[in-house]
């Protein structure tokens, strides 16, 4: 349900609604518990701790259906969702939320680059959850989710913002001149500003969160 639902404006073509959904807002508060565990890297916690309270104050939801998103890739993403609810409570909370989010995300691909598989452009997918144009609209905060197919190798690319990854399922990850390292559900990733990221992964589909802070929202 949404807060002030009665409150809608428009956005271009786009209605949009005061308030954060239920299921938004559970993921938002799973996200925060799973980031901020004892064994994530200080600065995923730091800039983790300015997104939460960034997120305190809502931003405006889209209120319109989307058309139902399907496909092999989508399909192995809800696999995973479904995967990962198994390994610990906190992670139930959260692949429960982004289930219940799932088909209100629009997905979109991203261009190829360097280092990139050769089947990259058609084995990944990117949404946004929270940011420009995504689910709760905001100019100061994006959180993405991120599938690559098996044995796809994403663009080696430098970040302009920092980022925090949280794998929910393995992969591989290289940020900049360090060793490729493996990383799953439990896991919290980070990468500065201004470091080359590199991932991939093999034959089971990755399937990522990822937020950084983008600037004063508008």
């Amino acid at each position: 349900m949404l807060e002030d639902a009665g409150k809608l404006e428009s956005t271009g073509v786009i209605k949009r609604a005061a308030g954060r959904p239920a299921d938004l807002q559970k993921v938002v508060l799973a996200m925060g518990d799973l980031f901020l565990a004892d064994s994530a890297p200080l600065m995923a916690k730091f800039n983790i701790g300015k997104i939460i309270h960034l997120l305190e104050r809502p931003g405006r939801v889209r209120v319109d259906p989307l058309p139902t998103a399907d496909g092999c890739l989508l399909d192995a993403a809800r696999e995973v969702l479904s995967n990962v609810a198994l390994h610990s409570e906190g992670y139930k909370r959260f692949s429960e939320g982004l289930q219940s989010v799932f088909g209100r995300l629009e997905w979109y691909t991203g261009r190829g680059g360097a280092f990139a598989s050769i089947n990259f452009e058609q084995n990944h997918r990117h949404a946004l959850l929270v940011g420009p144009g995504a689910v709760e609209h905001r100019t100061d905060v994006r959180i993405g989710m991120t599938v690559l197919g098996s044995y796809t190798r994403f663009p080696d690319h430098d970040q302009f913002h920092s980022r925090v990854f949280i794998p929910l399922s393995f992969g591989e990850y290289r940020f900049g001149n360090d060793r490729w390292v493996s990383a799953g559900p439990g896991d919290v990733l980070f990468n500065a500003a201004g470091r080359q990221c590199a991932i991939r992964c093999t034959r089971e589909p990755l399937v990522m969160l990822w937020c950084q802070i983008e600037g004063r929202d508008r």
